[in-house]
């Protein structure tokens, strides 16, 4: 007769049954599950990696859809003149209602204010208005605290001629691993502007 734990041999001794697994059995276990454990920590490396590289090109294109726009309704409003949409030492301010300096020139760092004339991309964008809130006192300074960080912006305006201009706009963000992307987006502004509804 037998039993779960023993059996009764021809000798009348009795032999233990071995139940379970043997080492060699366990380390192979072990070694299958280690290759799939390192697989999936690589697999989430790379899955934050690309999706931290996707998140800032996202935030590059809106910042260069937003610029497009926001060139598009100052000229739309009237709130500057064809002629002043250009880079810094290209403007013309004549007979304008307003003087404007125009963007600047290069890459620059991104602010989260627009600054004292209102437009996003010119030199003005880091000024704040120091203690007493008011622009052109001598109290402004340029403000660190007000720069969008991992991005750089470059406005390019190029006159093609009298009533169309090529409005180019690059960002560089800077991602994992210090790697830096660049992303660029063209518009061209006719000098007609359109009233929205």
């Amino acid at each position: 007769m037998s039993n779960d734990a023993s059996q009764k041999t021809s000798n009348n001794k009795f032999i233990k049954k071995q139940n379970g697994f043997s080492l060699v059995e366990a380390v192979v276990a072990i070694f299958i599950m280690t290759v799939g454990l390192i697989g999936t920590a690589a697999a989430l490396g790379y899955a934050i990696h690309y999706g931290s590289i996707s998140r800032n090109v996202t935030s590059a294109k809106s910042i260069i859809f937003a610029q497009i726009e926001e060139i598009e309704a100052l000229r739309n409003s009237r709130r500057l003149d064809f002629k002043q949409i250009a880079n810094v030492g290209g403007v013309d301010n004549t007979n304008t209602p307003a003087v404007f300096g125009g963007f600047s020139t290069g890459f620059k760092e991104m602010s989260l204010n627009p600054g004292p004339d209102g437009v996003n991309g010119t030199d003005d964008d880091l000024l704040d208005a120091g203690a007493d809130g008011i622009y052109g006192t001598a109290d402004d300074f340029e403000n660190p605290a007000l720069v969008r960080s991992g991005y750089r912006r470059q406005i390019t305006v190029t006159n093609l001629s009298g009533s169309m201009k090529k409005v180019e706009i690059r960002v560089r963000y800077f991602g994992s691993g210090g790697v830096v992307g660049e992303l660029a987006g063209v518009c061209y502004l006719n000098d007609e502007s359109r009233l929205t509804r």
